[in-house]
């Protein structure tokens, strides 16, 4: 019999230098973000878009006096 290896289970998590960098490149283009999740090793960066700034004009919120 050959002895076949186990897979080895290795801890991966998410790099703070890398979602630094990642941050910092977002910023730099002007971007809004909108939500980060970390996932173990995966990092989700969900960026607005630039357009979404302005709010329409019927937004049912208070209206002016």
């Amino acid at each position: 019999m050959t002895g076949a290896a186990l897979p080895t289970t290795k801890r991966v998590r998410a790099s703070d230098h890398a979602m630094r960098i990642a941050l910092k490149a977002i910023q730099d283009a002007g971007l809004p973000v909108d939500k980060v999740c970390v996932a173990g090793g995966q990092i989700e960066i969900h960026c607005r878009p630039v357009d979404d700034e302005h709010k329409p004009a019927n937004d049912r919120g208070l209206k002016d006096w």
